[in-house]
């Protein structure tokens, strides 16, 4: 962790770091050193976890009470990150429901939109243009999920645009590394995060390897500048390494259904 504060600087900006991963991620970043930028639209969540770093940590924090899929999220972030010249950005923020493709309303997709791709891709766009153009490293962290390398049924949008990170993420390492930015995209398992509890899963005699948000930053951390695509938990890497690799895709799509079913019923 020494080392990213080396050579990322003093600060780092987390969009969705009020709860969950990105909680572990505001948590495992002041522990190393940083001061946050905090973008999140759960004001008080946030403001809590801002007192809590600055108590525990003694690190300085901006507070950005915002709603990552308004129009102007990603100006509002680029400001509050061109005035503390925060060179560490981690994309944490995710519109995400376990429903039937057919059930959900426009205001549900445009929820996908606009904070799963288009406040990403613009602040992913303008936080490296800022970098280059005042000749400095730093660091992007997209936090996807394995839901984005398979396709599960009942989260076929989230999917869908977690596969977006995923491709932008592979697209762009050969072309930010020649400018000295490192780029990381993080495929997390089962996290045990509010998002995830309020979607109802239940479980027969075999549950899902649960990992803590902690535990994906530090992996996630550990990896930026090493691995383009990192799959936090041994479990994940060896499930991932089975479905991809040993068996044939439409194999592996149907283990995956499967044990959505299990988890959501029919839904």
């Amino acid at each position: 962790m020494a080392s990213l504060l080396e050579q990322y600087g003093k600060w780092a900006l987390v969009a969705g770091a009020a709860e969950g991963i990105g909680a572990g991620f505001t948590r495992s970043l002041a522990a190393a050193g940083f001061n946050i930028i905090l973008a999140d639209r759960d004001e008080k969540a946030m403001h809590d976890l801002a007192l809590e770093i600055k108590r525990d940590y003694h690190t300085e924090s901006v507070e950005l009470h915002l709603d990552l899929a308004a129009a102007d999220a990603e100006a509002q972030c680029m400001k509050a990150a061109s005035a503390a010249d925060c060179r560490l950005l981690v994309y944490v923020a995710a519109y995400s429901k376990v429903r039937r493709f057919t059930d959900l309303d426009r205001r549900d997709l445009d929820g996908f939109l606009s904070v799963n791709m288009r406040t990403l891709l613009y602040l992913v766009h303008s936080f490296s243009n800022r970098l280059i153009a005042a000749g400095k490293p730093g660091g992007i962290v997209l936090v996807s999920s394995l839901a984005g390398l398979f396709g599960p049924q009942y989260v076929a949008t989230y999917a869908a645009t977690k596969s977006f990170s995923i491709r932008l993420a592979e697209a762009l390492h050969d072309e930010l590394k020649s400018n000295g930015i490192d780029i990381t995209v993080c495929c997390s398992g089962t996290v045990s995060t509010p998002t995830y509890r309020e979607s109802n899963p239940s479980f027969d005699k075999m549950k899902p390897s649960f990992m803590t948000p902690e535990a994906v930053a530090g992996y996630a951390l550990s990896q930026l500048g090493v691995k383009t695509i990192c799959i936090p938990g041994l479990v994940n890497r060896l499930q991932y390494f089975f479905l991809m690799n040993l068996i044939p895709r439409s194999l592996a799509r149907q283990l995956v259904n499967n044990a959505m079913k299990k988890m959501y019923g029919s839904i």
